[in-house]
């Protein structure tokens, strides 16, 4: 129940279970929650979110709850949000926009309450926002909170409330371990395990062990950070790339011609591998990430990095043709002399892309500060869960990791043999060090179990 100025008081008709109301009554200005699944985190965090809006006397209020996808957000809250304001004078959902407006008569404008996507960040830029809910944080782009939603609040002094249930030790791990350990007071941590809540009978507890691996239990239903990515398909070959030190500082020599590998992803976000490749060996020497921008500003960015441009490797979906031009995306690329280019066939299932990755892994040496997106995006590379049926599908989950593991992908359909290096492989000697003598590692990958 709350009271809206001008109004007699309501009721949304939500009754907010003990440890619910718990959190109502502790959060603060920045909040990082860990539950398990079926907590009731996404209703929680829906008429929190209410509350605060039908409270606020700032002028035009808004507020954004933020799935990984725009998809993902109407599938689990949509339905939340249009139950729990029904209730409220002059509520307008919005079915095409994902947005319920509240009109405030008595200040002359309305609140907005919308529900939004982390897929294409750059979207999100040019907001304000007295409040934003984050749900499943761990699946979302690293830079999405410290480049584009962290600013929002800047003017309204807003506040986040970040959800979700460990995906390894990813920047979720970071915040809610800050929020645990800094002593910061705009900062508050909790986490719940389904040991200890109470909420699910421990007879669902005890059958779900028995269809779950020891990791996936723990990650899911006891919230582990520790427990290796579950569902991830690169973690153990970049655990072992690690213990090999190819995850490290690797030089770039400027005799031997780059080549780019690119995925061309939905929503205008578009990845691209630096590498050098001799004797069946290849330097990754950087990566890089664009969105919402043309292909003349891509093919600039690129050719800004300096370097001596060798092929150009595009997934098969480079000749489909753009509906407002007309014309394939290969010809922008060819009229801007990106040649010469090679086309990586489709292949017949993802699964043979994905196995061509790891095949090609133990073959790679990784420059750890250029390539750090790009790693954390392999890192994340996870299979999708199917909540239906409490496992993992055979599928790859599309979040913002899997641009840069597309990419990948396309490097490893597409690499050839040493032929289609102009240098050939003699270019390296037997003494010549393939991996910089370096400690310098700023990443800790943890092997599945």
């Amino acid at each position: 129940m709350t009271n809206v100025a001008g109004y007699k008081r309501i009721t949304t008709g939500y009754t907010p279970r003990p440890l619910q109301a718990e959190l109502h009554a502790n959060l603060k200005r920045f909040n990082v929650l860990v539950m398990h699944r079926r907590f009731g985190k996404t209703v929680f965090a829906i008429n929190e979110m209410i509350d605060r809006a039908l409270r606020n006397q700032l002028k035009r209020p808004q507020y954004a709850y933020l799935a990984p996808t725009y998809g993902q957000a109407k599938r689990i809250a949509w339905e939340y949000l249009k139950e729990y304001t029904k209730n409220i004078p002059g509520a307008d959902p919005n079915e095409a926009d994902l947005r319920v407006d509240i009109p405030r008569p008595q200040s002359d404008d309305h609140i907005r309450l919308m529900l939004l996507g982390a897929e294409n960040p750059m979207a999100l830029k040019g907001l304000y926002l007295d409040g934003v809910i984050p749900d499943e944080y761990a699946e979302m782009k690293p830079t999405v909170w410290s480049e584009v939603i962290r600013p929002t609040l800047s003017d309204r002094l807003g506040w986040a409330i970040f959800l979700g249930t460990p995906k390894g030790r990813n920047d979720f791990y970071k915040k809610y371990d800050y929020a645990k350990s800094a002593g910061d007071p705009e900062w508050y941590a909790a986490m719940f395990k389904a040991s200890e809540t109470g909420i699910l009978p421990q007879s669902e507890l005890d059958s779900a062990k028995k269809s779950m691996t020891d990791d996936e239990y723990e990650q899911e239903y006891e919230c582990s950070f520790n427990a290796g990515l579950v569902g991830s398909y690169f973690a153990k070959d970049l655990a072992k790339a690690e213990k090999e030190k190819r995850i490290t500082r690797v030089p770039h020599d400027p005799m031997i011609p780059v080549d780019t590998y690119w995925d061309l992803g939905l929503n205008d976000v578009n990845s691209i591998w630096f590498i050098q490749s001799f004797r069946r060996r290849h330097r990754i020497v950087d990566y890089l990430e664009t969105c919402g921008i043309g292909v003349p500003d891509i093919v600039a960015q690129v050719r800004n990095k300096g370097y001596n441009l060798g092929r150009w490797v595009f997934p098969h979906d480079v000749q489909v043709k753009d509906f407002s031009t007309g014309k394939a995306r290969i010809q922008a690329f060819e009229s801007l002399g990106c040649k010469p280019y090679d086309i990586v066939p489709r292949v017949g299932a993802k699964t043979e892309s994905i196995n061509a990755a790891r095949m090609i892994f133990g073959a790679c040496e990784f420059d750890a500060e250029n390539c750090k997106l790009g790693l954390e995006a392999l890192a994340e590379y996870q299979r999708e869960w199917s909540e239906k049926n409490g496992t993992f599908k055979n599928s790859p989950l599309h979040n913002w990791a899997s641009n840069g593991a597309d990419a990948f992908q396309t490097f490893a359909l597409g690499a050839g043999d040493d032929s289609r290096n102009s240098l050939g492989g003699d270019y390296y000697s037997e003494d010549r060090p393939m991996i910089a003598e370096t400690s310098y590692n700023p990443f800790n990958w943890r092997a599945q179990g």
